[in-house]
């Protein structure tokens, strides 16, 4: 291209000598500046594509670890909820006459509705994003301001379930031992199949007319209620990235 343009300032030169060290000066300026001009479109335009090719391989890979934290979601709220309808269930026995229910049935109950289960975020991708500072290749703000404040999502999510496994662990279980049979509620679940029955059965009776077992069971569940919905607002704002990375992708 600079050849291009030496090669008309020399005809131009050649049909008018007067002034001919003034055009030579100007025509060499005039490719300098070109040149450089080129130069820095044609380095702007590589520093963009790489850019580019940077931020389409991180939308990707945030693509793949939202997915899996919105299915494992999915699943532990669904449980999550499983025990919380069951709690309710067991609120509304409080006061009333147990003794017409099986003992199967409540051994039942009480194992899905008081089960441990908890969701564990898978977010190492984001953030070792977030510690290199390659964030900042994102170019959707909306986006970029959704992942910045993912940890914080996860608190959000999951803070009332450590609630509810306290209530669980230091209270009601140290509380009910001696008085509901552990081996025959747990056994009830296909996940723990293999333990024997208890030595002896439950006491129901006890259980529910007791003011203390009423109101930490409704205390639990509370909390439980509380961590079904927060989950749910987590899994919506999932969805919402996962969106918007996909209209970035089609963009691209």
């Amino acid at each position: 291209m600079i050849k291009f343009f030496r090669k008309i300032r020399y005809d131009l030169i050649g049909k008018n000598k007067t002034g001919k060290y003034l055009k030579y000066a100007i025509g060499e300026i005039i490719l300098v500046v070109i040149g450089i001009l080129v130069a820095l479109q044609i380095n702007n335009w590589n520093e963009h594509r790489k850019i580019t090719h940077a931020e389409i391989e991180i939308l990707h890979n945030l693509k793949t670890e939202l997915k899996f934290n919105l299915e494992e979601l999915k699943k532990i709220n669904k449980q999550h909820t499983s025990e919380f309808e069951d709690g309710m269930y067991l609120l509304h026995l409080f006061g009333t006459d147990v003794s017409n229910l099986s003992e199967l049935k409540l051994d039942s109950l009480i194992s899905n509705a008081f089960s441990g289960f908890s969701f564990e975020a898978k977010d190492g991708y984001i953030k070792s994003l977030i510690a290199s500072n390659k964030i900042d290749y994102l170019q959707n703000s909306e986006l970029k301001s959704y992942i910045s404040s993912f940890e914080s999502m996860i608190v959000d999510a999951d803070q009332e379930d450590g609630y509810v496994r306290r209530l669980l662990n230091e209270r009601l279980w140290p509380s009910t031992d001696g008085k509901l049979s552990v081996l025959n509620t747990i056994s009830t679940s296909d996940r723990y199949q293999e333990f024997p029955k208890g030595t002896y059965s439950s006491d129901y009776e006890w259980f529910f007319n007791n003011r203390e077992m009423e109101d930490l069971t409704a205390n639990i569940f509370a909390w439980k209620k509380e961590n079904v919905i927060d989950e749910q607002i987590f899994m919506d704002k999932i969805e919402i990235m996962i969106q918007i990375i996909n209209t970035e992708l089609n963009k691209k």
